[in-house]
């Protein structure tokens, strides 16, 4: 019998899972983290991360002994007994990752017309480019999985290189007698930060879906899910510093949304500025790319349970399905007729539902994936911290 071909690696792997957390929200995300965590805007990313990692732990050991294409919907499957249980954390998962696809898509448009002066900052313009990036999205990940692999590495790559620049620029022209000093936050707001903060990290699960893809799950899952993880963590303290020193407390009231571009254009001029532009749009792309990997498989695992109609498993094109091109149809009504703003809060605490659920599932079948019960319980403590930091920043 020939030896089975693998489509990924460990380098695709981690790409891919880099490409799904640092999305395009954390251009916007840093300016906001900044105004509420002030001085400890270093704390707030080192312990979300460190919470991702714990998380990221049970996601490599289910990964490892179950290296199924449908990630967390399989471990939900055999961790969870009601299969009503299970389907339903699935598919809160499913439309998360789908609604954050509608938003970054829309985001998209946003930016693409703004960088074209002649186009009209327009609704149907916007949703034009929103679309066409879906779509095009849709027809990569149905080519296989190869061709995701290869694109992700190519978006990454230039997106880290980029944003490290900006932090080189910064570490180069920095003086300390200079730098506006950060205030420091309430016990509130800086608890509220960590559970905005999480948010940059989320998106690593997307990695498990790569499973049945690579050689030695249980390895390579498990080194991608940590790599990824700990350049992600000093890629983000890294640009803490450049949003902490380079904007006054002032001012970044008025620019959170735009801190990073920002910075980019004192620090390295309007070409600066334009390259942090470009990367924002590489993010959305390469954010967009990763999430569909994931929607795919878990929409074919939750067809070959029964949960999904069959059609979302019968062929429709290369290795697309007609559940596929479905899931593209709905996802671009969403990004045309929804109002993003409503469901934001929504899709946030979805998530960390999804996460906590995993740690559940973990906890449930830790003599099977050989895990720790003590790391598990670590995590799920530290977990429900970051939930109620989220509803604190709510409040």
């Amino acid at each position: 019998m020939a030896d089975k071909k693998y489509d990924m690696n460990l380098l695709s792997v981690t790409a891919m899972g880099i490409g799904s957390v640092v999305g395009a929200g954390i251009f916007a995300l840093l300016g906001q983290v900044a105004r509420m965590a002030g001085d400890k805007i270093y704390c707030s990313f080192v312990i979300a991360g460190i919470a991702a990692m714990f998380s990221g732990y049970s996601y490599a050991k289910l990964a490892g002994k179950y290296p199924e294409s449908g990630g967390l919907t399989d471990y939900f499957r055999l961790a969870y007994r009601s299969k009503t249980v299970s389907g339903l954390l699935s598919v809160v998962y499913l439309l998360t990752s789908a609604v954050s696809v509608s938003m970054m898509a829309k985001s998209f448009g946003i930016y693409a017309v703004n960088f074209f002066e002649e186009i009209p900052d327009t609704a149907f313009w916007i949703n034009l480019f929103a679309a066409a990036l879906i779509i095009s999205s849709s027809v990569l990940n149905m080519m296989g999985a190869s061709d995701v692999g290869r694109t992700e590495i190519l978006l990454v790559a230039v997106k880290i290189v980029i944003l490290f620049v900006l932090t080189g620029f910064a570490f180069y022209d920095y003086v300390p007698s200079a730098a506006a000093p950060a205030p420091s936050p309430s016990t509130s707001a800086f608890l509220g930060s960590i559970g905005i903060t999480f948010f940059a990290y989320a998106g690593y699960g997307i990695m498990t879906n790569a499973a049945a893809e690579v050689k030695n799950p249980g390895i390579t899952i498990y080194a991608a899910i940590f790599l990824a993880l700990s350049i992600v963590l000093a890629l983000y303290l890294g640009l803490a510093f450049v949003i902490l020193n380079y904007i006054p407390a002032a001012e970044l009231k008025d620019n959170a949304d735009i801190a990073v571009a920002v910075v980019a254009r004192r620090l390295m001029g309007e070409w600066g500025y334009l390259l942090i532009y470009l990367t924002a749009v590489i993010a959305y792309v390469s954010g967009i790319n990763a999430t569909y990997f994931s929607i795919f498989r878990i929409t074919r695992s939750l067809a070959a349970q029964r949960i999904f109609p069959s059609f979302y498993i019968r062929p429709f094109w290369r290795y697309g399905t007609w559940g596929n091109a479905f899931t593209t149809t709905l996802v671009l009504l969403a990004t045309v007729f929804f109002d993003f703003n409503s469901i934001v809060n929504f899709a946030s605490a979805a998530y960390l539902i999804s996460y906590l659920a995993v740690f559940v599932a973990n906890w449930k079948l830790h003599r099977e994936t050989d895990s720790s019960p003590l790391l598990i319980l670590i995590g799920i403590l530290l977990m429900l911290f970051i939930l109620i930091g989220f509803l604190a920043s709510l409040v």
